[in-house]
């Protein structure tokens, strides 16, 4: 498994029981009380995306889940806090940030405090649908069978029979 350098700024959560830190998109996610909160990524040297030069590296940083209805308020208090380039509905705080620890710090502090404008919920996922092959289905079908040497074809019952006539 990869090594994150900046992993310790999940410390605090790893020993809550209502948290979880798992793989996601090559980084580690935190999931706290339900809700994802943060995203570790620690890949250097990318700096475009979808030919757009930033002058921050797109996935070397932390991204903070959360709903774009928030982004005004979490910028104005954090004026460092940039849209993610790639997943803009979450907002980033790349490692070549000027005093990068004492901010994120601020915003594991937020975390912590169970902020409503931090966390998304996880979409449920969805569940592919099976086709099942009952026996009661293959026999619902009308099926042609070679009956001395006559083709006949072979209903199951699935309709009403008719009443002889009298």
């Amino acid at each position: 498994m990869k090594q994150f350098e900046n992993r310790w700024i999940f410390e605090f959560f790893e020993e809550k029981p209502d948290a979880i830190i798992k793989s996601m998109f090559g980084g580690l996610a935190l999931y706290y009380q339900g809700q994802l909160k943060m995203l570790l990524s620690e890949n250097v040297g990318d700096y475009s995306y979808c030919g757009k030069e930033y002058e921050f590296e797109v996935w070397n940083g932390v991204l903070i889940a959360t709903d774009r209805i928030h982004h005004e308020s979490l910028q104005k208090q954090f004026p460092f806090l940039v849209n993610h380039p790639v997943l803009p509905k979450w907002l980033y705080l790349p490692f070549t940030f000027e005093g990068w620890e004492e901010r994120i710090e601020m915003i594991t502090r937020l975390v912590r405090s169970a902020d409503p404008r931090v966390g998304v919920w996880p979409q449920e996922k969805s569940r592919k649908k099976t086709k099942k092959k009952t026996v009661k289905k293959v026999f619902k079908k009308k099926v042609a069978k070679k009956v001395a040497g006559k083709t006949t074809k072979i209903s199951t019952g699935t309709k009403k029979k008719k009443r002889p006539q009298k």
